[in-house]
């Protein structure tokens, strides 16, 4: 129902006086000229008076209309409303004067077109923050005017009268003290235009509503108790047709405290968030093809980021995998390099590790735990009809146990197969499925090695593939003696250094007395006796190896030695810097998506200009507007993002099982690629929402 509001103690003396416009003027710049719409009207109106302002086209009077409803400012001249200078409220105390103290209904009714009648006359409940009861003062309102059973119909379904009245119960349900009616019946017929005029005339009878008419029909003025007649922008005549009537009925509080406050309060944010999250998603919802060409780029980058992001985790976490089963306390010693014809070769090609510097090292370095070699060649081994080219690696017993290397079955190589130089082997799980069928059991089993038989005492777990693309479970270990010996040869110095190394087989044995481990060393790993101390075994090993191969000082070392964690470190530094390189190409089609979304929202605002104008017409601040389309943008990028989040799990799930790359997806690069996406639609949806909410309220309403 329509109250009227209770009074308050902080009006003027005046209080019977609403409206006091003094000398106004209002001049258009229309290209290089000036067209004077009103030339210094002036008059008062009263609490409770129904005025009719009457004139042809282009008298001024809805100018004059819109300087009333705060929707337009003067050029000249004084409008006080309620004793307050219109002309210096800001925009927030503006919009707060058109929320709750003024109506408007046009002539064109300015409904918004998608939504149901309920829904138009409840957004200046919106705007000005009063949900208590809501939707029940809503219905009371329409049903007041005719409209009970209309609540759920659309614009397009409503008859002219009634997409009239509508917009009359939208005018009425804040309980504003000032009806505008501009042309409310100029696009009704005879009958409905009395129905409505009626209407008027018993909210201003009964409720005392101070009504402003603006019409050009004398048959609609004459229903107004009071009709003011402008020409050209000039007031012609002000004729009273009788007292007013029942002013005292209706009594509304000062503006000037409401006008005080530009902030919104609690309620006025919540309330309009709870509006704009509908709108937003309706807007999204009638141009479905268009937005979703829009969420596209959000969906392709974050899908992008959340793959390479999990590719790039996968690949680091799997080198530090690796890194960490060979050990955090190890140091790897490899042979120099050769230099022969100004031709240097690599890393490794000079054989100047000997066993015996191992020895050495494990007897004279304190920091020290335990020494292993390592001796590697390329061999065939057979198992019956079976066979299989793997990496046939000479290793003591003290190897798997540095390299942290478990067994799935069968026993470790012992220091008695070591010094006996047993024929015994242990196979990666590569080798044992491409030589034993399913089913066989490896262990006990005789294999061919290099034409040396060996007898399977154990198989390895299973490691993988290492980050480099290698798979480590395709190796044959067999002991360090035995590879001397019997399978891979003794290494042996040449008579002339310089000419490199000469592998001779194994001498003739007939005595079966054990040689003691003699020959040169590929590989050497140290373990220090504790992670503390591998810096100083680092430091230990290299001054041992420096003066057992008699380095002098101003020379290069013919040797290397590595610390496991300076190459973790390396190693997670590099994988870092390719995730970083992998995000920011990601992040391309992100931005992309994001100038994708403004170009979008700058389409919309044109399209939406006088649904902007209307907004605001009703109470909704500037940044109402601001919100509102900045809210579209970040919904279309969170829904996007969304998408683009399961797509980018689901793939990089793919990836793993199909290409099988290791992959590693943390909740937190989840959780920021979403962030991320809402950041980018908020971020390049700024600039339409602002532009958007820097609308003139009139401009915008007169748009087409």
């Amino acid at each position: 129902m329509i109250t009227a509001a209770k009074p308050d103690s902080g009006l003027h003396e005046s209080a019977d006086l609403v409206i006091d416009v003094q000398n106004l003027t209002r001049t258009y710049q229309v290209g290089s000229q000036e067209v004077h719409a009103l030339r210094g009207v002036s008059f008062s109106i009263e609490r409770g008076e129904f005025v009719a302002i009457m004139g042809a086209s282009g008298s001024g009077k809805s100018t004059l209309m819109n300087l009333i409803g705060c929707l337009d400012q003067t050029t000249g001249g004084t409008y006080l409303l309620e004793g307050v200078d219109v002309a210096k409220l800001d925009e927030q105390a503006l919009a707060k004067i058109r929320s709750h103290r003024v109506g408007f209904v046009f002539q064109s009714f300015n409904l918004l077109p998608r939504t149901t009648a309920a829904e138009n006359v409840s957004l200046p409940l919106f705007y000005s923050g009063q949900l208590a009861d809501s939707e029940e003062r809503v219905k009371q309102t329409l049903t007041l005017l005719g409209l009970g059973d209309r609540l759920n119909n659309r614009p397009n379904q409503l008859s002219g009268g009634q997409q009239q009245r509508v917009a009359l119960a939208r005018a009425l349900i804040n309980n504003p003290a000032i009806l505008l009616a501009d042309e409310p019946t100029g696009n009704l017929d005879s009958a409905t235009a009395n129905e409505i005029m009626s209407l008027l005339q018993k909210l201003n009878r009964e409720n005392g509503l101070t009504i402003i008419l603006v019409t050009h029909e004398q048959e609609m003025a004459d229903f107004a108790d009071r009709t003011i007649t402008l020409r050209d922008g000039l007031m012609l005549s002000d004729v009273r047709k009788s007292a007013v009537k029942n002013t005292s009925q209706r009594v509304i509080t000062n503006i000037a405290p409401a006008a005080a406050s530009s902030k919104l309060s609690f309620t006025e944010v919540l309330s309009f968030l709870m509006m704009v999250c509908v709108a937003a998603l309706s807007a999204i919802g009638r141009n479905k093809l268009r937005s979703a060409l829009t969420m596209l780029g959000i969906f392709i980058g974050v899908c992008a980021l959340i793959i390479m992001l999990a590719v790039g985790e996968g690949a680091r976490a799997a080198v530090q995998e690796q890194l960490k089963s060979l050990g955090t306390d190890l140091l790897i010693v490899l042979p120099g390099s050769t230099r022969g014809g100004g031709v240097r070769g690599g890393s490794g090609s000079a054989s100047s590790l000997k066993v015996a510097d191992g020895e050495a090292i494990l007897a004279e370095n304190s920091a020290v735990g335990a020494v292993a070699y390592v001796n590697r060649q390329s061999a065939q081994v057979e198992n019956g009809d079976e066979n299989w080219s793997t990496s046939v690696q000479g290793v003591t017993p003290s190897y798997l146990t540095i390299r942290n290397w478990a067994l799935s079955a069968g026993r470790l190589i012992s220091d008695e197969d070591e010094r006996d130089g047993k024929a015994v082997c242990i196979l990666g799980q590569t080798v044992v499925d491409n030589l034993f069928g399913d089913g066989q059991n490896p262990i006990g089993a005789t294999v061919i090695v290099k034409n040396v038989p060996m007898e399977v005492i154990g198989v390895l777990a299973v490691k993988g593939h290492a980050a480099s693309g290698q798979d480590q479970d395709d190796v044959a270990l067999i002991p360090f003696h035995t590879s001397q010996v019997r399978v891979l040869g003794v290494s042996q110095p040449s008579t002339s250094m310089t000419q490199g190394s000469t592998v001779y087989p194994a001498p003739p044995n007939p005595f079966n007395i054990q040689p003691k481990l003699q020959g040169f060393v590929q590989t050497m790993y140290v373990q220090a006796r504790s992670p503390e101390l591998v810096k100083t075994a680092l430091q230990q090993v290299t001054q041992t190896l420096e003066r057992r191969h008699r380095i002098k000082p101003d020379h290069d070392d013919d040797f290397s030695v590595r610390d496991l964690t300076e190459i973790a470190e390396v190693a997670d530094q590099n994988s870092r810097v390719m995730e970083l390189l992998l995000a920011a190409i990601a992040s391309i089609s992100l931005i992309v998506g994001g100038i994708g979304i403004m170009n979008i929202l700058l389409v919309s605002v044109t399209e939406r200009t006088r649904e902007i104008g209307i907004r605001m017409a009703i109470g909704a601040k500037r940044s109402h507007v601001l919100l509102q389309f900045l809210m579209e943008a970040t919904l279309l990028s969170l829904i996007g993002g969304g998408i683009g989040v399961l797509a980018g799990i689901a793939g990089s799930q793919i990836i793993a099982k199909v290409a099988h790359w290791p992959t590693l997806l943390h909740t937190s690069v989840i959780v920021g690629a979403f962030c991320f996406s809402a950041a980018i639609g908020m971020f390049f949806g700024f600039y339409p929402a602002r532009k958007a909410s820097l609308l003139n309220p009139i401009d915008a309403l007169r748009y087409e």
